[in-house]
């Protein structure tokens, strides 16, 4: 992808899901549409094994599955084009050993770190994005109709989350930020700009500048119920303040998907002020100048 006037983007897709996972196709068929969409690099993130039943999760056995393939693939377009090995990281408060013993270690390129499960931990959490008839259903048995818990706990594990990421040794993303917020479309379960939500807005932001982690704008939240990326472009806009390096992900599930919506998100970065976004290298990341764009 280029700017207006025809100046190379470094855009990546690294938050990506494959038949390995919840996802469909092969990770060579996403490497295909990241080098035909003009992409700089690719990164493979399945959802990494829970120590309990998870639908959408690998297998351990089927994350050494996983992990092989994506090597393979990494020597097979190592001359022409980046291919890193990634995970989401799927975060639960007192599973750090199960993530140290299971999957961080050599060959692991980065993680991206995310909270989908909230009210407990292990088999007692119950996941927030499923359906909004599960959220609400939760919502009025756990918490008699009152969404503002759900959200302390979300932000809190997020904060834990990050706390947490600065001993993993890895290039951490911080992934799909306000997701809890999926099913708020006009407001339904809470104001966005009421004050003690942006105090927990304000705090986990704070929390990602003080570790230096980057944030995704996950393209995704375009499809989702509340028709929003992830974060929304007011807290984009918080986090842009705080110099809170950003990274473009769409969080693919189908090949075709790589880069949906990515014009999109260039156009609200450019409205909010920022001037660069995070491009993975083989040495790290590399912060890169976000041309202006003619909307």
């Amino acid at each position: 992808m280029s700017d207006a006037g025809g100046a190379p983007i470094p855009l990546s897709s690294l938050h990506t899901h494959s038949r390995y996972c919840d996802g469909q196709g092969e990770i060579r068929d996403y490497i295909a549409a990241a080098i035909e969409n003009g992409l700089a690099a690719f990164g493979a993130s399945g959802h990494a094994p829970l120590p309990f039943p998870c639908p959408y999760a690998m297998s351990l056995e089927a994350l050494k599955i996983y992990r092989a393939d994506v090597r393979d693939q990494q020597k097979i377009n190592e001359a022409r084009f980046p291919v890193f090995l990634g995970l989401e990281l799927d975060y639960l408060p007192g599973l750090h050993d199960f993530y140290a013993n299971e999957f961080f270690g050599p060959g692991l390129d980065y993680v991206v770190a995310s909270v989908h499960y909230v009210g407990g931990t292990n088999e007692s959490a119950w996941v927030y994005d499923h359906s909004a008839e599960s959220f609400a259903a939760e919502v009025n048995h756990r918490y008699h109709g009152d969404v503002r818990p759900v959200l302390v706990d979300y932000f809190s594990r997020v904060q834990s989350l990050v706390r947490e990421s600065v001993a993993w040794d890895l290039p951490v993303i911080v992934g799909h930020l306000d997701r809890v917020a999926i099913w708020n479309r006009d407001n339904r379960w809470f104001d966005p700009l009421a004050s003690w939500y942006l105090e927990l807005v304000e705090h986990t932001l704070d929390t990602i500048a003080g570790t230096g982690r980057v944030l995704e704008i996950n393209t995704s939240g375009w499809n989702k119920a509340a028709e929003i990326c992830n974060p929304s472009p007011d807290i984009l806009a918080r986090a842009v303040r705080k110099k809170i390096p950003i990274i473009i992900s769409a969080d693919a599930h189908y090949p075709k998907n790589v880069d949906q919506h990515y014009g999109r998100a260039l156009d609200v970065l450019n409205v909010i002020g920022c001037d660069s976004i995070v491009s993975p290298s083989r040495t790290g990341w590399v912060i890169a100048p976000l041309p202006t764009r003619r909307m």
